[in-house]
């Protein structure tokens, strides 16, 4: 009858030295050790550590592998996470940073990734053990080290320590190595938000700076990709996703002008009477560049959507002409016809799509299909309010850093879509803005001077551009010897046909040339 009682004893020490070696906020009976003693020891060796390679397990992001190197170096990759897919980079140097998207298998280069420091969770602790937010909890003996539990309590919340919401962070940290291992976090204070468990960490390993460098995958590109299928001339290489050459010289065409919406009625004064006549036009301008003179014949229907061409039957209700619809065209002119739709009284039209095709003679690389959705209005407040919204046209910067060495120049493109109704002068300049940006629009008066030595421009800044297509512009830098090293920003102003925008910031980044 001893026997039971010895092992109900045995099992609970068992459950309560596996309980230590768990980083929550334990309590024991053990006697706790100084604070300031343990700080400063910490800290001490913390501080000895130029470089760190490890591998940890986090609840939010999966297996991780993070390397830092001194003073702000960091590399981090996933491996096994339901966010991003295996290969996914995180990498910030002296100069720059790169995220790289497995599965897209394309990167962005920005200037900084705000967030990826935060990631450094040993930094984590060092800052809150150096403000003294922490208390000792209990101690842990693994292996021959002597660990530390401890707790650091930020209630409410805060986002001071970690790049979340967070009540509570508990850790282990071992002051011979200067080193933290497993970290959980909790919002509010009794309720679980992540845990770190460090499987490896490897400390002063002499990390060559190539492991912060990223060397593009094969086949990987910079995301700014084109999304037109129709932006190459007929026979180019679809692989080619720069067309601009094609768009800016080959014979184009493409619809432009006010949202294809047609009123069902009219007004009498203020009364609203039905229109026994309803219509409504848009314009298609074909505009002949280099072409040998020749035929150019219109085709239109109805189609089921953006880029298809498979015709439908129009509705009882609807008819639509195109006037002129056949033309003797020279090189160098512009043509414009009218699109002209007629509906009857009752008609209920949105968002139907009309496809027009341009036959030209003699002019295969000629880039001339467009689409435009014609909505009725009723009178209704959301009657065609389609046409305000969606296939509108949008601009991006391709990298959002640029680095070059004094003395020299450099080049980085700006990637614009057109939209519906888009086709006419596009223009775009660059202005100065603050690196710094807190709102937007940017008046006049807060932007900086321009920097003496720096000459920048743009090519092309004013061309005609058609609708659904895509224009990479290069940005051209030229910086001179002169120019001090540091950040220099600037903001893509961008005007279209339908519209336009002012952008953020694209940062230019001098560094120190070579003497």
């Amino acid at each position: 009858m001893k026997y039971p009682g010895k092992l109900i004893c045995l099992c609970l020490v068992l459950l309560l030295v596996t309980a230590s070696f768990i980083a929550g906020c334990t309590e024991s009976g053990q006697k706790n050790p100084d604070a300031g003693e343990l700080k400063n020891k910490y800290l001490e060796n913390a501080g000895k550590i130029e470089d760190y390679q490890s591998e940890y397990h986090s609840k939010k992001d999966g297996l991780i592998f993070f390397d830092w190197k001194k003073p702000s170096e960091y590399r981090m990759e996933y491996r096994d996470s339901t966010k991003n897919a295996p290969g996914t980079l995180l990498l910030m140097n002296k100069t720059t940073a790169v995220r790289y998207d497995a599965e897209e298998n394309t990167y962005r280069i920005m200037p900084e990734i705000a967030y990826l420091p935060r990631h450094d969770y040993q930094n984590m602790i060092r800052r809150a053990v150096r403000d003294e937010k922490f208390t000792i909890t209990d101690t842990v003996q693994a292996d021959e080290r002597m660990l530390y539990n401890i707790e650091i309590l930020t209630e409410p919340w805060s986002d001071k320590y970690t790049d979340y919401i967070s009540s509570k962070i508990c850790a282990q940290i071992d002051p011979q190595s200067g080193l933290a291992w497993n970290i959980t976090t909790y919002y509010p204070s009794d309720t679980l938000n992540d845990i770190i468990e460090y499987k490896k960490i490897e400390v002063n390993t002499g990390i060559p700076e190539e492991r912060f460098s990223f060397s593009p995958p094969s086949g990987s590109g910079l995301g700014c990709e084109s999304k037109s299928p129709l932006s190459c001339a007929a026979g180019k290489n679809d692989s080619d996703r720069d067309c601009t050459e094609d768009l800016l010289t080959q014979p184009i065409g493409g619809f432009s002008g006010n949202r294809f919406l047609i009123a069902l009625y009219n007004y009498d004064r203020a009364e609203r009477i039905s229109d026994p006549d309803p219509s409504g036009s848009v314009n298609y301008t074909f505009y002949s560049r280099n072409m040998e003179p020749g035929i150019v014949k219109y085709e239109i229907c109805r189609v089921a959507g953006l880029y298809e061409a498979t015709p439908l039957p129009l509705p009882r209700n609807f008819t639509v002409a195109v006037e002129p619809r056949e033309f003797a065209a020279e090189p160098g002119k512009i043509y414009t016809s009218e699109v002209t739709v007629h509906l009857q009284p009752e008609s209920e039209i949105d968002n139907l799509w009309l496809y027009l095709h341009a036959d030209v003679e003699g002019a295969p690389g000629a880039v001339t299909d467009d689409w435009v959705r014609v909505s009725a209005d009723d009178g209704t407040p959301m009657s065609g309010a389609g046409l305000w919204h969606f296939y509108q046209g949008k601009g991006e910067y391709c990298q959002d850093l640029l680095v070059v060495s004094q003395g020299e120049s450099g080049h980085a493109q700006f990637h614009i879509s057109t939209g519906e109704l888009d086709t006419g002068t596009v223009t775009m300049k660059l202005k100065t803005v603050p690196c710094s940006l807190d709102h937007g629009p940017v008046g006049e008066d807060e932007r900086p001077p321009w920097p003496e030595g720096i000459d920048v421009s743009v090519k092309p800044e004013r061309f005609t551009a058609r609708s659904f297509a895509d224009y990479y512009i290069d940005m051209i830098f030229s910086v001179d010897s002169t120019v001090k090293p540091g950040d220099y920003c600037f903001s893509v102003q961008l005007r279209t046909p339908t519209g336009g925008f002012d952008y953020s910031a694209f940062t230019l980044r001098v560094i120190r040339g070579e003497k």
